[in-house]
């Protein structure tokens, strides 16, 4: 949990600088490319990652890695701060929370669909379309299987559960069954 608000306080000061200049939805290519770099470069990102080399070197190796792949002076120096906090090990964290900004910013909200056999596309497409008029925003989800429904779908966005299986129903049947 401590990492989630480390990796969310550094998302949030980037993404403000991005929001800022425009240049948010850069920053978020950025990113993955690095991200994708590092983790071609295992042994790369082994050095700095881990603490054993000394904190200049693995900055100046940094610094050499920013300018080859062109990165903006904004994002470097979040890296380096990441260095000089021995918090590189975050980097993924961060990334995704600064996903989640910039989904807030665009109107997208993501969630999970989950189904007893797995659900065909045009069927995701609807309950998206479905979802996204009732919530005002553009709904993402991606389908689960959760072999524990009998039928029907579950949907988790957020931290709000829609609940229309049937396992769901036939609960709610039982109660009010058991009120009368």
């Amino acid at each position: 949990m401590i990492s989630q608000s480390i990796a969310k306080r550094y998302a949030k000061g980037l993404f403000g600088v991005g929001e800022k200049n425009g240049k948010y939805r850069e920053y978020l290519a950025d990113l993955d490319r690095i991200l994708a770099f590092l983790d071609k470069e295992e042994r790369l990102k082994r050095i700095l990652v881990f603490p054993v080399v000394e904190v200049q070197k693995r900055k100046e190796l940094l610094s050499d890695v920013m300018k080859i792949l062109d990165v903006p002076a904004p994002l470097a120096n979040i890296f380096t701060m990441l260095i000089e906090k021995n918090r590189m090990n975050y980097i993924h964290l961060i990334r995704d929370q600064y996903l989640d900004l910039v989904d807030e910013k665009e109107g997208r909200v993501k969630g999970t669909v989950f189904s007893a056999f797995p659900l065909e596309n045009d069927t995701k497409k609807r309950i998206e379309a479905e979802l996204s008029a009732k919530l005002s925003r553009d709904v993402v989800l991606s389908a689960r299987e959760d072999k524990s429904l009998i039928g029907g779908v579950k949907v988790l966005i957020g931290g709000t559960i829609i609940d229309g299986s049937i396992k769901h129903q036939l609960e709610t049947l039982k109660e009010n069954i058991l009120k009368e």
